[in-house]
């Protein structure tokens, strides 16, 4: 996909915990569809939200708009339609302080692939007079550092947030081509309890390779004492499986180190956060 959305970095502001960890006490960052399968003549719309949370698809901390003071972003959602092209419709993301909501409208038939676009993120760790590990946002030499700080390193974070919509049948989604991303051959919008699905993990458009660990998180944490997370790890084509045990939504979340050739940037993560919906049986 040579579209202008893919020169742009896929990321947002999430907690320190999310970026470095898929651990089950991190706060994940997710858009929740209203619906991930539509049919009818006429086009519809699909509600999105998006936040921060750690409890899973229960609204806590919304994206705040690029513009400061403003209602809204135009520019914190984009959707891929079946055909591979960029919406060209305006997606509006109002700010409702605990959540970001937008409509999209499916106007064609098949799948859509919906994320964030946001710049990359900086963060700059280091250590203290104490010795406690600390962090800033921004580049080190940007960022505002007590005078005693040492091993200052500054991480560079590149997030994928997204979920698939279909409409009147699923068609193969597009893929954004940058950063971490799900792929087939079992199709997103078309999972049910008790049967495997399987994946492919991308990198850049390529497989992601072997050993990298794959977390699978049910919504509704709130209302469980245990989170019940199942983590799986890639084979050396970035594949992976799982079998749906409960219907709902479910969160898959993963990162993997990358190598960054920037001024001043002395690591790199990818990060990954997709929403999927299973069916009953």
């Amino acid at each position: 996909m040579k579209i202008n959305l893919l020169k742009t970095a896929l990321i947002g502001a999430l907690s320190l915990s999310a970026l470095v960890s898929t651990s089950a006490s991190a706060h994940g960052r997710w858009l929740l569809p209203s619906h991930t399968s539509l049919s009818g003549d006429k086009a519809h719309y699909v509600m999105i939200d998006a936040s921060i949370s750690n409890e899973i698809f229960a609204p806590d901390k919304a994206f705040k708009p690029k513009e400061k003071g403003a209602e809204y972003d135009d520019t914190l959602l984009m959707a891929l339609a079946p055909n591979g092209e960029e919406v060209p419709e305006t997606i509006r993301a109002y700010y409702l302080k605990r959540k970001s909501s937008a409509a999209v409208s499916l106007k064609e038939e098949g799948t859509y692939h919906i994320a964030m676009t946001q710049k990359p993120m900086y963060m700059t760790f280091y250590k203290n007079e104490e010795g406690k590990r600390k962090r800033v946002f921004g580049k080190k030499s940007e960022a505002k550092l007590p005078s005693n700080a040492k091993d200052v390193t500054t991480t560079k974070v590149i997030s994928t947030v997204d979920t698939f919509v279909s409409r009147n049948g699923t068609s193969k989604p597009a893929q954004l081509g940058l950063g971490l991303e799900l792929s087939g051959p079992t199709h997103p919008n078309d999972l049910f309890v008790g049967e495997q699905a399987r994946f492919q993990l991308l990198q850049d458009g390529k497989p992601a390779g072997e050993g990298i660990e794959v977390s699978i998180l049910k919504g509704d944490t709130r209302y469980r004492n245990e989170r019940g997370e199942v983590k799986v790890t890639t084979d050396k084509n970035g594949m992976f499986s799982t079998t749906w045990k409960e219907p709902g939504l479910y969160l898959i979340e993963t990162s993997n180190k990358v190598k960054v050739n920037e001024e001043g940037v002395d690591a790199g993560r990818y990060a990954l956060f997709t929403t999927l919906e299973v069916a009953p049986e």
